[in-house]
């Protein structure tokens, strides 16, 4: 007698499940040759997964490196740029988002690193992507800026800022991430973004009116 449960047909992975065994493979072998050294058919052979299957996830590498940013990072910052309570200029709110957004991006600190490292590059796509995310949160703050002093500083001021927390953050990964390596990266993006907004509230920063 043929058992009832022999004759049920294997469940087919979903999309979303195929993407993280992909991307789970894809950033063990970016972390150790770069993604421009790693073609998509070892992503594949690391994943176990055929190549029709890969481009039923992700339509090429770089997209696969621009969902890795995104759900690595991008959203844990889009989250804060959209609170409700939104506040620069308060140390109590800095103290809190800084301390929630660095241990969401910490989670992932494989790829954060693996980022880090790409972005220096401008022939990698990483590099674009990142890019494209500082403009867009520069621009962001920008707004609130303008919004409560009438005035901002150039984006190139906020992307020098974005990139100091970002180097912050791996440097606590590198130092171990311990909880005194973390606490320092948490104190010292807080301190750097504080002291950014309160000095345009007494003028020692340069802005323009609208200026971008």
């Amino acid at each position: 007698m043929t058992s009832s449960l022999a004759a049920q047909p294997r469940r087919r992975p979903g999309v979303e499940e195929q993407r993280r065994v992909i991307t789970a493979a894809a950033v063990g072998l970016f972390a150790t040759r770069g993604s421009a050294a790693t073609p998509i058919a070892d992503i594949c052979r690391a994943a176990a997964v055929s190549r029709d299957t890969f481009y039923r996830c992700f339509r090429d590498k770089e997209e696969l490196i621009d969902h890795l940013y995104r759900t690595a990072v991008d959203e844990h910052i889009l989250a804060v740029l959209d609170a409700s309570d939104l506040d620069y200029a308060n140390q109590a709110w800095l103290h809190r988002v800084f301390g929630q957004t660095i241990d969401s991006i910490l989670e992932h600190h494989d790829v954060a690193r693996f980022l880090y490292v790409e972005s220096a590059d401008p022939a990698s796509p990483a590099y674009t992507i990142i890019n494209e995310a500082y403009d867009k949160v520069s621009r962001r703050m920008q707004h609130w800026c303008r919004k409560h002093y009438g005035k901002a500083p150039s984006r190139e001021y906020f992307r020098a800022l974005l990139a100091a927390v970002q180097w912050l953050v791996h440097n606590a990964i590198n130092q171990g991430l311990g909880p005194r390596e973390v606490g320092k990266a948490k104190a010292a993006a807080e301190q750097l973004f504080h002291a950014a907004f309160t000095s345009l509230e007494v003028g020692a920063v340069s802005a323009e009116p609208g200026g971008g």
